[in-house]
């Protein structure tokens, strides 16, 4: 079987996928990942084919503009608005490709709304394939208005509407939004980049040891201003280890204690292991990586899938929230107090790691859901 896999232009939305594909290929289907000219080299080092398909849409500005707490544009016709221009700059090429390659399945994350069109288009079935905490569902009913154009351009018919065809859903149940399709429940394979495999983490106390990471979109948008500083302030007051796992070159100040430890491109699955709990904005590469780790962890969410994924840490009993906008040293020491000495997040924490321990392999679930 040939399966083709489709990001745009953002890592965070590549790398859950990442390990599905590599499941298949392994099982002997062909697999190619098409993704925009801008996360080609990211995809590359997966070690999978990769087709280029369309050209970038610099949304920078944009989701700058979220981190720092703008409200919405008045004169946006739906909340679907932002991934229109993405859709229609990698749909044609995308069509052109799959039309010679001749797919069997198109396998999406739930934002490359160019992906089930073109499926549409050729007549083969599509997969969603979500990275954690399915936020996007609740908008499908704003899809047709945003998207029939691209599928009359397309000739595609009418649009494939979210749920419509299989969900490949790698959150454990504990976590996941109430839906109303069924999705098809598979294990959580973290995938976090590559990087060099550190020989380990220094030797510590009896403090516990913090995490602080920063993701992969957060990172490439900034970290808004001084949140990282309050983070290493309140884990400082509290005299914790502390561990900042980045994908840049930023480093501590001298005024942090010289035990603290900075980890640059260290996958972080391989970090966590030596933690007893985690910072960070709420990305759903860091929330489940965490959660199969079995820690509790403190969000401070930046953009709305953030805000969604900190909710439902909360309702699960395994994490705290701090708000960003106007977030200080103290609200983060005392939600890291809170998750430190009360067991319950612990154990909350650990219930959704056996959760997604006990759910089936991806790549069996997807083809089992497109009757390969």
């Amino acid at each position: 079987m040939r399966l083709l896999f489709v990001s745009w232009a953002w890592p965070s939305h590549l790398f859950p996928m990442v390990p599905t594909a590599w499941g298949l290929r392994l099982a002997g289907h062909e697999v190619v990942l098409a993704c925009p000219p801008s996360l080609a080299p990211v995809a590359g080092r997966t070690g999978l084919p990769v087709a280029r398909v369309g050209t970038d849409v610099d949304l920078t500005p944009r989701m700058k503009s979220f981190m720092d707490g703008a409200r919405p544009r008045r004169e946006r016709r739906t909340p679907l608005d932002l991934f229109v221009p993405v859709a229609d700059a990698m749909a044609g090429d995308l069509l052109r490709f799959a039309r010679d390659w001749r797919p069997d399945v198109i396998v999406h994350d739930p934002t490359t709304y160019a992906a089930p069109a073109v499926a549409a288009a050729l007549g083969v079935p599509s997969v969603r394939h979500l990275w954690g905490i399915d936020f996007t569902y609740p908008l499908r009913v704003f899809e047709e208005a945003a998207f029939t154009e691209l599928y009359d351009r397309l000739g595609a018919g009418a649009c494939v509407v979210s749920g419509s065809t299989p969900t490949l859903d790698p959150c454990p149940p504990g976590l996941q939004l109430p839906v109303d399709y069924t999705p098809v429940r598979t294990a959580y394979r973290p995938y976090n980049g590559t990087g060099v495999c550190e020989r380990g983490l220094r030797g510590r106390g009896d403090a516990p040891r913090l995490c602080v990471t920063w993701g992969t979109t957060s990172g490439k948008f900034g970290a808004a201003g001084s949140l990282p500083e309050l983070v290493f302030a309140a884990a400082a007051d509290l005299g914790l280890d502390l561990v900042f796992a980045t994908s840049g070159a930023e480093a501590f100040g001298p005024r942090y204690p010289p035990n603290w430890q900075t980890v640059v491109m260290q996958p972080l699955n391989l970090v966590l292991p030596d933690c007893d709990l985690v910072v960070h904005p709420g990305g759903s590469g860091s929330a489940l990586t965490t959660v199969l780790a079995g820690l509790p962890q403190v969000c401070l969410p930046l953009i709305p899938d953030q805000e969604t994924n900190a909710a439902q840490l909360v309702r699960a009993g395994a994490g705290a929230r701090v708000g960003a906008a106007g977030a200080s040293t103290g609200q983060i020491r005392d939600a890291l107090t809170e998750l430190l000495d009360d067991p319950s997040f612990a154990a909350a924490a650990a219930a959704l790691r056996e959760q997604s321990r006990a759910l089936p392999d991806p790549g069996a679930g997807l083809l089992a859901a497109v009757g390969g």
